[in-house]
C-alpha cells in the first residue's frame, strides 16, 4: 500500500493513476468501498424518508432549543412552513400558559435526560391552539449534548372526550346522589306512614277496649 501511495500520479494519497492496473485484492476493496458508500446512501435517504412520512410530528432541535427539522406531518398539522419553522426557538410556537412547562421539558432534556408523554398547548398557523403529548429524547454526538429528537401527537380531540367523560362521571355522580337522598327519604317517609299505621291501630285496639270495658261495667236501672 505505500509503494502504491508513493506511485501515485496526484488523483488522492494512497490511489493509484486512472487506468492503471491494481492488484486483485486493492481492487475488492476499492469494489466494497464503492459499494457501501452507495448502500449508507441508500441507507440515508430511506431514513430521510422515513423520518419524513411517519404519521407522528417529529421535530429536533439543536442544544439552544431551535428546531433545525420538522417531518412532513409536523408541518401539515400546525400549518407552517419549513421557513416558519425551521431556525426558530420551539417556544415560538407554545402557547402564553404552557411557556414555563416547554421550558422545563426542555431544561431537562438539556440536562441529558429524556422526557415522556409531556402535554403542551402550541400555536397553530390559523391563529387556532391545540394541545400536543410529546415523548422527547437528547442527541449526542461525540460525548457531547447535541439537541433533542422530539415526537408529537395531537391529543386535542382525545382531551376533549376526556373533559367530556369526567363531566358525564361528574353528573352521574350528581344524578347518584340525588336519587339515593330520594331512596333514602321514601324510606323515611315509608318508615313515617308504618309508624302512624301502628299508631292508629293501637288507638283503635284501645278505643275498643274502652268501649268493651264501658259496656260491661255500664249500669242498668233496677
Amino acid at each position: 500500500l505505500c509503494a502504491l501511495a508513493s506511485a501515485s500520479s496526484g488523483t488522492g494519497p494512497g490511489l493509484p493513476a486512472p487506468g492503471r492496473w491494481l492488484p486483485p485484492e486493492i481492487e475488492s476493496i476499492k469494489s466494497y468501498v464503492i459499494s457501501a458508500s452507495a448502500l449508507l446512501d441508500e441507507y440515508r435517504e430511506q431514513h430521510r424518508d422515513l423520518l419524513t412520512s411517519i404519521p407522528d410530528i417529529l421535530l429536533e432541535l439543536d442544544r439552544s432549543g431551535l428546531i433545525i427539522f420538522a417531518n412532513k406531518t409536523a408541518l401539515e398539522t400546525t400549518g407552517y412552513s419549513e421557513d416558519d419553522m425551521l431556525g426558530r426557538p420551539f417556544l415560538d410556537f407554545v402557547t402564553l400558559e404552557w411557556k414555563a412547562a416547554a421550558h422545563s421539558t426542555l431544561s431537562t432534556l438539556q440536562q441529558g435526560e429524556g422526557v415522556n408523554n409531556a402535554d403542551l398547548k402550541l400555536v397553530l398557523k390559523n391563529g387556532a391552539e391545540s394541545f400536543f403529548e410529546f415523548n422527547a429524547v437528547p442527541l449526542w454526538k461525540d460525548g457531547v449534548l447535541a439537541g433533542c429528537c422530539c415526537i408529537g401527537r395531537d391529543i386535542e380531540e382525545r382531551r376533549k372526550i376526556m373533559s367530556e367523560l369526567e363531566t358525564a362521571r361528574s353528573h352521574a355522580e350528581e344524578a347518584t346522589a340525588k336519587l339515593k337522598k330520594t331512596v333514602n327519604d321514601l324510606e323515611e317517609f315509608s318508615l313515617l306512614a308504618v309508624r302512624r299505621e301502628l299508631k292508629m291501630q293501637e288507638l283503635r285496639e284501645m278505643f275498643v277496649r274502652l268501649k268493651e270495658e264501658h259496656e260491661i261495667n255500664k249500669d242498668f236501672p233496677a
